[in-house]
């Protein structure tokens, strides 16, 4: 019997942990604002993805699954173009931080820039801000994470800009404010 116990014991924390693992947890020490995941409703793409990809489609950005570190996995790929990416929240929110799970590919610098721009109506956009400064080790999958302090939208338009190979993606997260 204890032997049962402690098997399921051991898969709890397995199981916790795996979620803990891919990217729901939002604690970063000294911000004392309090994070949810965001649930985002669609997602389109002003160019459909390049490669194995096209056969993938955008919506893998937003299904809470990480791709593989390495090549040929489930990641969104655009080679050598640059997308806008349009997410609908469904509603507005206030977002603090959004989280782009990328894997530079011929460089470590790749990502060279985020442009993030906000709309109420999904038509009418308006520019945020810009980053740039997210380096990660060749082939490995990394967090771009771009603090928006507090943004209240429903619609979030990202565009990134490469340098090398191109873009590579496998999930992106909106947490909003909760306190």
């Amino acid at each position: 019997m204890s032997h049962f116990i402690n098997l399921i014991s051991f898969f709890s924390i397995l199981f916790v942990s795996s979620f803990l693992l891919h990217g729901q947890n939002r604690a970063i020490s000294g911000d004392a604002r309090k994070f949810k995941l965001a649930p985002v409703q669609s997602v389109k793409s002003s160019i459909g993805p390049t490669l194995d990809s096209r056969r993938l489609g955008v919506d893998r950005l937003i299904d809470g699954k990480l791709p593989d570190s390495g090549w040929r996995s489930t990641w969104t790929v655009w080679m050598k173009k640059n997308p806008s990416i349009a997410f609908d929240l469904g509603a507005e929110k206030r977002i603090g931080v959004i989280r782009i799970y990328f894997q530079p590919w011929d460089r470590s610098d790749e990502l060279m820039e985020v442009k993030v721009e906000v709309s109420r109506d999904g038509e009418n956009y308006m520019l945020f801000n810009e980053y740039e400064g997210f380096v990660a080790e060749k082939g490995k999958s990394a967090w771009a994470e771009v603090d928006l302090r507090a943004v209240k939208a429903q619609y979030f338009r990202i565009t990134p800009k490469y340098q090398g190979w191109g873009n590579q993606w496998g999930e992106v997260e909106f947490w909003e404010i909760s306190n």
